[in-house]
């Protein structure tokens, strides 16, 4: 009988996926990742329940998709909605953030403790895109806003094809999200984008609960890997964004 020193391939690849640090993670290895977050996710949830009055409805489809990488895609009107969505989900997240919020260390630190990874505007940032493939072939979660920015206006814009090229090619699902309250919520009152110029404002004398609402997860097969498919399968995941909206 024979023995061999060397791990099964499957060892090698869960013992990969528990210790080994992953794309954006710098010096953090994946066990280290998971234990923060956790231990953030635990401590801050109960007051986001409190003060936001956050509700959530739809967590069993992310449970249903629970085996393989998936990509949430979510409306966009607040910096705090990456933060929203990682209560919301129960679950360890990574998302883009543009890379102008990197140059300040104590923030850039902030938001990379978060699982947040930079991303260059204006263009296609390859490199980011191939660090989410990379989270998504190792089966993480990753928030992604199809808008592109945040909506001003409140009301949800035009979808982009970058969610949908990814879900083809790394074929992954997509859950299909929508967030509202955010803007008369107590973190809105607290610190909004006017902040600067315009301070504190008054508290209002109710604050609106923060909801979130995940729908059934779009499947990518069926759509071709070209720009007809992404176009076709970014106009399905609006329409189902849309339809949470209500």
């Amino acid at each position: 009988m024979q023995f061999s020193l060397t791990p099964p391939t499957s060892q090698l690849k869960n013992r990969w996926r528990s210790s080994a640090p992953l794309p954006g993670a710098g010096w953090q290895t994946r066990t280290e990742m998971k234990l923060r977050w956790r231990l953030a996710w635990s401590l801050t949830y109960p007051l986001a329940r409190l003060l936001l009055r956050l509700r959530v409805s739809g967590r069993e489809h992310l449970r249903a998709v629970k085996d393989r990488g998936v990509i949430i895609a979510a409306n966009h009107t607040s910096n705090f909605d990456p933060l929203i969505l990682g209560w919301a989900a129960a679950r360890e997240i990574f998302f883009l953030a543009k890379e102008e919020l990197f140059r300040y260390r104590p923030f850039a630190w902030l938001i990379q403790s978060w699982n947040a990874i930079p991303v260059r505007r204006g263009g296609m940032d390859l490199t980011a895109l191939r660090r989410c493939s990379q989270l998504l072939r190792h089966r993480q979660t990753l928030v992604l806003f199809p808008e592109g920015t945040r909506s001003r206006s409140g009301k949800l814009g035009s979808f982009r094809p970058g969610v949908a090229m990814l879900a083809v090619r790394n074929s992954v699902p997509v859950i299909p999200c929508y967030i509202a309250g955010v803007d008369k919520s107590f973190i809105s009152w607290c610190v909004d984008r006017d902040f600067v110029r315009q301070g504190l404002r008054p508290c209002p004398q109710q604050c609106v609960p923060i909801t979130v609402r995940f729908g059934p997860p779009v499947m990518p097969e069926g759509f071709a890997n070209n720009r007809t498919g992404y176009e076709q399968l970014t106009r399905e995941i609006q329409s189902r964004v849309e339809t949470l909206a209500g």
